[in-house]
């Protein structure tokens, strides 16, 4: 089963979650998801080790992405 990306930001921007990771093979799926969601400016990802990457939600809007 497929991972549900626009779930799992909805659930940072509500709390329910502190952060989430997205594989370097899941990337496109995730990024399709990204593209759609509405609050994706302050879904913010930070690189962490072999290519995967760990998003938060920027409560504060200060975002400079």
């Amino acid at each position: 089963m497929a991972t549900d990306y626009t779930a799992l930001m909805e659930a940072l921007r509500t709390g329910e979650r502190e952060t989430f990771s997205v594989d370097p093979k899941d990337f496109m799926v995730f990024h399709d998801a990204y593209m759609s969601y509405e609050y994706r400016k302050r879904i913010i990802g930070m690189a962490d080790l072999d290519g995967h990457v760990v998003y938060h939600f920027d409560k504060y809007g200060k975002a400079t992405n």
